[in-house]
């Protein structure tokens, strides 16, 4: 810039690009300069057109951004341009500018000077002429989103498929489920579910290692695949499970025939590499031609025979009849025994502890929910999902908040180290609907003299997409006292980008799925990156969970991952053992940097 006169000083100087610093300037080179700039900064192609659309300046970055001379562009139709199925958004957005002094943000694809579209981005707005004060311009600034575009896709994917095999996940399954019983009010057939896991899986994981044995899996799913109809469904449920949704079927031998079917072809070796691996597979059948039957007590009846097609022998398809339809009354044996363990005070609280990736130091640990049995403690993927059904976890949830405050005053009495902030504890969708939950929380802070910052809540993206406006509003009262909120399990669910910044967020935790993948999968590196830019770009900070792995753990420190938890780092344990690892780690740490 010459002699440094009139040199761009700002973002904001830059932003304020309209008629008088860019056509109206007195200065030419100060307008070229802030043009320049703008396209150095952001990469944008800076446009002006007639109301009417017709392009009268193109700048000189639509040679690199989209093929084309400015020339080329000049005195033709911005419509000209808008890939057909974009073009009514293109137009809404300018009809709305013509409407109003606010710029808006339009985003389509542009035809570029090869014949291919790119996703772009414009802010359109109006200007008035520099030289006729009673003539409008439109200026916009088209920016290359083709990256932004495919990570969105990526994730999209994610949440709907599973990322190993590429086949549904359970959230699509279940829904796809939910349809095929609503179809039974009109058209009253049968449906069948077959639910599937390999033989002695575990076995052939630890011995070949797991690297292997994905792709085992991933075979698998291409071989069940083979032996369905096109209108069937399959789904993996997690680790080696798998179910098969069919519909429209004569009769449950049908059913049971295709469960058959699926267990022979996988009784055929697997080529993996130089390995060739034989394995079996046993599966449940459960039917019904029932549209009130719930979606997840048919999954519970295919479950529980899978269970018994195990116990007989395995390699085999047994299904569901009545002696397993006893078996599924003991469920309500373990909604009695939530609540005895809620009435007799059996309900535990271990905490699991969160890791700052750039020391080291343990600077949170999340509260998980526990019941004492007669010889151990009873993890929550026992009890869980039925006190959920029955409502119960309200009350345990709140048996958790109340403990985890508890504990967060006394760690902040006894703990050597300034680094740890606080708990983490989970919400659930019941809590936010509940007007007085957000006086509770007040009044716990309150009582126990906690400083800002000393308890975060995390939501799912369920819990958030479901949550009505005052719910949310409720979110934001708790947060303005201090508290951190935070979007667990992210990318699993349904909800679009664009929700991050509506929500009242303070960080989002990475799905472990995700950094599972990490060191296996070459594109989790791209979807974990763009996680983290996304949320620090919305200035949100993020946490990774389930690192298990020295690898994970450096992956996660290169993409610039705020915090992790997982078993690399400690597995939830008692208050006192927490407390070792913080201080322990705060030596350590502290000697590692000094």
């Amino acid at each position: 810039m010459r002699n440094g006169r009139n040199r761009i000083t700002s973002h904001r100087e830059l932003s304020l690009v309209t008629e008088e610093n860019v056509l109206g300037d007195e200065d030419p080179v100060r307008a070229e300069e802030l043009l320049r700039l703008q396209e150095l900064l952001f990469g944008d192609v800076t446009v002006l057109s007639t109301l009417a659309g017709v392009f009268t300046y193109v700048s000189a970055a639509s040679r690199a951004t989209l093929g084309w001379e400015p020339a080329e562009l000049v005195g033709h139709m911005a419509e000209e341009y808008v890939h057909p199925e974009d073009l009514p958004a293109v137009v809404a957005c300018r009809d709305a500018v013509l409407r109003s002094s606010d710029p808006v943000t339009a985003t389509f694809r542009f035809r570029c000077k090869d014949g291919g579209y790119l996703w772009t981005e414009s802010l359109i707005r109006q200007i008035a002429h520099p030289r006729d004060s009673g003539r409008m311009l439109l200026m916009g600034s088209i920016r290359d989103i083709a990256n932004r575009k495919l990570v969105e896709a990526t994730l999209q994917r994610q949440a709907l498929t599973d990322p190993l095999t590429g086949i549904a996940n359970r959230t699509v399954f279940m829904d796809r489920l939910g349809q095929a019983l609503r179809r039974l009010e009109r058209a009253p057939t049968l449906i069948g579910l077959i639910y599937l896991d390999l033989d002695r899986f575990k076995v052939i994981n630890d011995s070949l290692g797991h690297e292997l044995g994905d792709r085992l899996l991933m075979k698998m799913a291409e071989r069940t695949l083979g032996t369905l109809r096109p209108t069937d469904t399959l789904a993996r449920l997690g680790g080696d499970e798998f179910v098969v949704l069919s519909e429209g079927l004569a009769s449950i031998d049908d059913v049971q025939r295709l469960a058959e079917r699926i267990c022979q072809s996988i009784e055929q070796p697997f080529t993996l590499g130089n390995e060739s691996i034989v394995c079996t597979a046993s599966a449940g059948v459960t039917t019904t031609a029932d549209a009130t039957h719930s979606a997840l007590a048919l999954l519970q009846e295919a479950d529980l025979a899978l269970y018994r097609a195990k116990d007989r022998g395995r390699n085999r398809a047994e299904v569901f009849d009545e002696e397993l339809r006893t078996t599924a009354i003991g469920r309500l044996g373990v909604e009695r025994m939530i609540r005895s363990a809620i009435d007799d005070d059996l309900l535990r609280i271990q905490y699991q502890p969160i890791v700052d990736l750039t020391n080291g130091h343990v600077v949170e640990a999340e509260a998980l929910i526990r019941i004492q049995g007669p010889e151990e403690l009873i993890p929550p993927d026992l009890f869980i999902v039925i006190a959920e059904e029955s409502g119960l976890l309200v009350t345990m949830d709140g048996y958790v908040l109340d403990q985890a405050i508890q504990q967060v005053a006394s760690w902040s009495r006894e703990l050597a180290t300034t680094d740890f902030r606080g708990v983490a504890v989970n919400v659930t969708g019941r809590h936010l609907s509940d007007s007085h939950f957000g006086d509770v929380v007040a009044g716990a802070l309150v009582e126990n003299n906690l400083p800002r910052g000393a308890l975060s809540i995390e939501v799912t993206e369920r819990v958030l997409m479901e949550a009505s406006n005052t719910s949310l509003e409720r979110l934001r009262t708790i947060r303005d006292l201090g508290v951190s909120v935070g979007l667990d399990d992210f990318g699993t669910g349904y909800s679009s980008l664009a929700y991050l910044r509506q929500f009242p967020l303070d960080f989002v935790k990475i799905d472990r799925s995700f950094v599972q993948q990490l060191g296996m999968v070459p594109e989790a590196v791209a979807v974990v990156r763009a996680i983290i830019d996304l949320a620090h770009g919305l200035h949100l900070w993020v946490v990774a969970e389930g690192v298990e792995t020295a690898q994970q753990e450096a992956t996660l420190i290169e993409l610039g991952c705020d915090c992790a938890q997982g078993y690399l780092f400690g597995h939830a344990d008692h208050p006192d053992a927490v407390s070792a690892l913080v201080n322990q780690r705060s030596v350590s740490s502290g000697h590692r940097q000094g």
